[in-house]
């Protein structure tokens, strides 16, 4: 796939070689249809992306449809000749001078993915579609980073995935639509009627975890069959893997396996402002590794125990009132 970071750090390096006097750098890095290409400005350090329209045909109004926010541009424009082609007409789209480099990347590569795996959709219809994700992301008053026990949580999701995948190594990664867990989904994962809820807690503390609500342990006609898949863990500086680490190892298999999964895979952290890049100080070492099912007489509060009036309740759950409860942990990776 095409590494989007990778590509501008390397005209940002051809740009500082002294022998090169260009004050705009130029680079395909897409050489069939469409044609993909980048900028970059020494002047203002601007960066663009190019996308070969010739073959569309799209009215005025379209072009001033796509979803646009602060410090984003889209253009259109016509190039008697543009690096190796000839007569072709592009849609710019550019970043304000000043504001972030890393979101504006992640947004090009979003873009660049889904032109690359989407050939099923127009190309209006998936540009449409990944703008307008942008812009709503950019709507959210987005809190700055995870605390550790979301990151802790986090890693026991991907965990999940990891181990899922090393699981079932020639089937098709449909755990990725299965993962509910950022979409603040009630429960983690999903897939058909049954459901997977993950825990992480750390081995030196009591064996408790947090129900969030009421609802986070129930059954009902949509997820009938659930499972408590409970991980301990200790965090340090030195041993096991960061987000980074393991989110960087989802990702490799994802690719060979399956693109669009990949894709899909990293779409959803970026749109939920986990920028994984950033979490890759605190390592996560797995040391035990238990489930259990929940059914009827399992510990929990439920919604309909409840007076009138009363939700959103959260409490902690002591896991050693829930032994009879225990399943194999190969159970929790059955259920497809």
């Amino acid at each position: 796939m095409i590494s989007i970071s990778n590509s501008f750090n390397g005209l940002v390096e051809l740009a500082s070689k002294d022998e090169n006097k260009d004050v705009y750098q130029l680079k395909p890095i897409y050489f069939q249809k469409p044609y993909l290409l980048i900028g970059f400005d020494l002047l203002n350090s601007q960066k663009r992306l190019y996308i070969d329209i010739t073959d569309e045909s799209w009215d005025d109004e379209q072009l001033k449809a796509f979803p646009k926010w602060r410090g984003f541009q889209i253009n259109q424009e016509y190039f008697s000749k543009i690096g190796p082609l000839k007569e072709k007409n592009f849609l710019i789209i550019s970043q304000e001078v000043d504001e972030s480099d890393d979101i504006f990347e992640n947004v090009l590569q979003n873009i660049v993915d889904h032109i690359l795996i989407d050939e099923e959709l127009p190309l209006y219809t998936s540009l449409y579609e990944v703008l307008d994700r942008w812009h709503n992301f950019f709507k959210k008053n987005w809190e700055t980073k995870l605390s550790e026990e979301e990151e802790a949580g986090l890693f026991g999701e991907l965990y999940y995935i990891d181990k899922w995948l090393k699981y079932y190594p020639s089937e098709p990664p449909l755990i990725i639509n299965d993962w509910k867990g950022p979409l603040r989904f009630r429960i983690d994962f999903v897939t058909k009627k049954s459901g997977i809820e993950i825990k992480t807690l750390s081995p030196k503390i009591r064996d408790e975890v947090k129900i969030s609500n009421e609802k986070q342990l129930e059954l009902n006609p949509v997820i009938n069959e659930l499972f408590l898949y409970v991980l301990k863990i200790e965090k340090n500086d030195m041993v096991g893997d960061t987000l980074k680490d393991i989110s960087e190892n989802i990702e490799e298999k994802l690719i060979k396996r399956a693109p669009s999964l990949a894709v899909k895979f990293r779409e959803t952290l970026l749109l939920n402002n986990i920028r994984i890049e950033e979490y890759n100080t605190n390592h996560f070492f797995v040391h035990e590794e238990l489930a259990y099912e929940v059914k009827e007489k399992f510990p929990r509060i439920e919604s309909k125990e409840l007076s009138k009036g009363i939700s959103r309740i959260s409490y902690y759950l002591d896991l050693t009132h829930c032994e009879e409860f225990m399943v194999n942990v190969d159970d929790v990776f059955k259920l497809k």
